[in-house]
Formats: structure tokens, sequence, C-alpha cells
């Protein structure tokens, strides 16, 4: 210890020592030997940075890396996932990746008869796992307390607007729009709407967006009919 305070060049029996001393007693008991605050800081460092828990890793932790997600390890060990995902690929260990079920034909037939939540709980599989296989079988979607389509309702389909349908059955006019596209071939085609004249007077007097708003119509339209008509736009005057 008198090597220590006269600042003598150590040899590596007494650096081993020392590092025995310091890994053993806590830091107020080596402040308390060495009685300088500076050579304390710099032994604190040292062992925070060489002794530290946070970075030594257990066998039992090294045993578990690629075994669970890197975010799960790293809430169980407190230690952040790119911590774990960094001593993972050092090691050359693979990300974790869970081995998928196979989907038995029962669990298929299953697939669009009730809906993607309640099949995913009786099948035990994520929502989304059972929404993609459905997909990708082409299955449509089922939904809760939905009215299925009578032969009479799909007949009205494509006879008029989707509005008067809609409200002739009682149905929502998103639905009976994605009933006419499926079961017909029928396309209605939006006829643009005639300019009146008190709109045609609108155009350079105030600005496309607000005749837009006024006249219910897109600001595309609303533009290209100006130009059409050699209108200059709208300026507003000082």
């Amino acid at each position: 210890m008198k090597s220590i305070m006269s600042g003598e060049k150590l040899s590596a029996a007494q650096r081993l020592a020392i590092q025995n001393i310091i890994y053993a007693k806590s830091d107020r008991e080596i402040a308390r030997l060495l009685r300088q605050s500076y050579r304390l800081l710099n032994l604190h460092r040292r062992r925070r940075s060489g002794w530290s828990r946070w970075e030594r890793w257990t066998d039992y932790e090294l045993r578990l890396l690629g075994r669970m997600r890197d975010e799960e390890m790293g809430r169980l060990f407190r230690r952040s996932a790119n911590a774990v995902a960094a001593k993972r690929e050092s090691l050359g260990i693979p990300i974790f990746a869970p081995q998928r079920n196979r989907w038995s034909r029962r669990e298929i037939e299953l697939l669009g008869e009730r809906p993607d939540a309640v099949v995913a709980r009786m099948l035990r599989r994520t929502r989304y796992a059972v929404q993609l296989k459905r997909h990708s079988l082409g299955i449509p979607q089922c939904w809760e307390n939905r009215r299925p389509w009578s032969p009479e309702e799909d007949a009205l389909l494509g006879t008029m607007r989707d509005s008067e349908v809609a409200k002739k059955l009682k149905r929502s006019v998103s639905s009976v729009r994605s009933r006419r596209l499926d079961k017909t071939k029928v396309r209605f085609i939006r006829t643009p709407k005639s300019w009146t004249a008190a709109q045609l007077r609108m155009l350079g007097n105030f600005p496309d967006a607000d005749v837009t708003h006024r006249t219910e119509r897109f600001l595309a339209s609303v533009r290209n009919k100006r130009v059409q008509l050699g209108i200059p736009r709208f300026a507003v005057k000082r």
C-alpha cells in the first residue's frame, strides 16, 4: 500500500492484488485506504467498465440467446434489446424464429365460419396469423351479426343507385356497393354536374378552393373549367 501512495511503478503481482482488493471491497473502503479521491475515481471507473454486472454475461444468459426474442430477454434480465442483439450477433447466434405450426384441415375449415378473433382464440393463434391464412386462401371474412343476402335482395343490385338500394334494404351504402361489385357486372359511371350561370360567375372572382366548396366539385374540375373558358386566376386586389 505504501508503494501505491508513493506513486512507484507496480509489478504484475501487485496490480493483481490491487484488482482483487477493488473487486472485494466497496468504494468507501477503497477511498478510506487510498485517501485520494482521484485514485478512487480512476479505480471506480475501471471497476465499473471492467466488472459491471450489466456487462458480464452469465452462462445461463448466454444459453438463452436466440431461444427467445431479444426484447423479451432484455425485459427478463433488465438489458436493452440492442445489447441483447449485439451480444447474440457477436457469438454468431441466429435470431429467434419460432417454428410455425402447420394448419390442419379442421383448422382451415374454421376460417371464415366465424370472426377472425374468435377463430384465433379457438386455435390459440394470433389474429394476424388467422387473417393472413384466410386471405391467402381467398376465404371471405365473417362478420358478427351479419345479415345474409337473399336472392330477392341480390336481384335489386344494379337496378338503381346504391344509396337507393341501401335505403330500401336498410343496409349501408358500402355494403351494397361491395355486394354489387362482387355479384354483378354493373359499374356506375359518375356523370359530371352541369355548370349553372351563377357557378360560372364565381370562376375568377373567388379562389378555386372557395369555388370548390361552394359548388361541391373537385378542385381539378374547377381549375379545368376556368382554364377552358379563359378566365384568369383570382388575384387579391391591392
